[in-house]
């Protein structure tokens, strides 16, 4: 294993990254202010449904979201996005006292949909900008390194909204977030894309369908991609239940509160973390399907093992070991997400693991809340387990992504 750290010293990827941790430790704390918020001064039953409407425009959006970042231009989609949703931001957030607060519920929702729109779009072109970069060695790092800043934000951003939402109030809190928009946004404007990669794609010429045939064009004639986005569909199945069923282990196996609750979450989310910056520096030497698939295994297995445990600290190590191998799958995949495809397609890849990372949540819950009351809790860790490990043995079975 060789571990470098070139792509901090690369300018390009340094502003992207400080941008992005920035702008995702904010997001999310912004997302649990807005919460708190609904929670507390409407009803907790309206909390599902914002959650809802703010995953709809991802759903909207996964068809047509690719194609729109290739027309719009990837780094442009992301300066765009992120200045937008400053604005939005720092318009509600000064406004607040004055005009929205009367209207609080409405206002919220109609801010998550607007805000997750653009962030629908800007998810899409923050995964496919690594690959558009002047340093094509460094593609792999700049991927962990982003990834990382998502798994950054979900750990320390709702810890630093609980410190200062009783002293800044939701109108602070919009306009930080607003601010840290805009601040992405300027250390956005720095970066430099290789020129010989085009940013945006011209139409298509009205005789398209009488031009040669361009190896790799559509994602979909590809099995190797076809295969990968349903293993990472039923794998984001499998695993989102984890995180919604962690309330009830902490309830019924382990006797806990509201502490070790968020003990197992920050266990988790600091695994993620770590995988993520291990992969941005250190280089392995497995190939990276190999290495997905052993981080695959060893998700499963620690699944299987945390699903087992009665002890609170072995289930934090679990789940921190769990955050680190999924760290290192998911990295893995968007690698070749990002490699495999002809650079024109590759907006149109990353809408649909946008989508699929987003829509899994609510077929996951439908599973959930229909087997709940029907399978002990247990039993039903262990299925999704073996679920796991069995599409793990899937993808260890096909040649093509092992050698890859």
């Amino acid at each position: 294993m060789k571990f470098s750290i070139a792509v901090f010293k690369d300018q390009n990827s340094s502003r992207l990254f400080v941008g992005q941790f920035i702008s995702q430790i904010c997001d999310k704390m912004m997302t649990l202010g807005l919460v708190w918020v609904i929670s507390q001064e409407q009803s907790i039953q309206m909390v599902p449904w914002f959650l809802a409407i703010g995953a709809l425009p991802h759903l909207l959006l996964a068809s047509i979201g690719g194609k729109l970042v290739q027309r719009i231009g990837v780094l442009r989609t992301l300066i765009h996005t992120d200045v937008l949703r400053g604005i939005i931001f720092l318009l509600v957030g000064l406004l607040w006292l004055a005009y929205f607060k009367h209207h609080s519920l409405t206002t919220l929702f109609i801010l998550t949909f607007v805000s997750n729109l653009l962030g629908a779009l800007f998810n899409i072109a923050v995964f496919t900008l690594p690959g558009l970069m002047p340093k094509k060695e460094l593609v792999p790092q700049l991927t962990a390194m982003v990834d990382s800043c998502f798994s950054l934000g979900t750990v320390v951003g709702p810890a630093i909204s609980a410190l200062l939402y009783p002293w800044l109030g939701l109108s602070g809190l919009l306009i930080l977030n607003g601010l840290s928009y805009l601040l992405a946004a300027a250390l956005e404007g720095g970066i430099r894309l290789d020129p010989a990669d085009p940013e945006t794609v011209e139409p298509e010429p009205a005789n398209a369908d009488m031009a040669p045939a361009i190896p790799g064009r559509s994602m979909f004639a590809d099995p190797l991609i076809r295969f990968m986005l349903s293993a990472f569909f039923l794998m984001n199945l499998a695993l989102t239940p984890l995180m919604a069923l962690l309330p009830l282990f902490v309830q019924t196996r382990f006797a806990g509160n509201l502490a070790m609750l968020a003990a197992f979450e920050v266990s988790i989310g600091l695994g993620m973390v770590a995988g993520s910056l291990l992969l941005s520096v250190a280089e392995f030497p497995l190939k990276r399907g190999k290495r997905a698939i052993a981080g695959l295994s060893a998700v499963s297995l620690l699944y299987l093992f945390f699903g087992l445990n009665h002890n609170p600290v072995l289930a934090c190590l679990a789940l921190a070991g769990l955050g680190l191998a999924l760290a290192i799958v998911n990295v893995s995949l968007l690698t070749l997400f990002q490699s495999r495809p002809a650079p024109a397609d590759v907006p149109v890849v990353m809408s649909w693991v946008n989508t699929i990372s987003i829509g899994a949540l609510p077929l996951s819950m439908l599973m959930v809340g229909s087997l709940i009351e029907k399978i002990d809790l247990t039993k039903m860790t262990i299925c999704l387990a073996l679920g796991l490990l069995t599409i793990s043995l899937a993808t260890a079975f096909y040649r093509e992504f092992r050698e890859i």
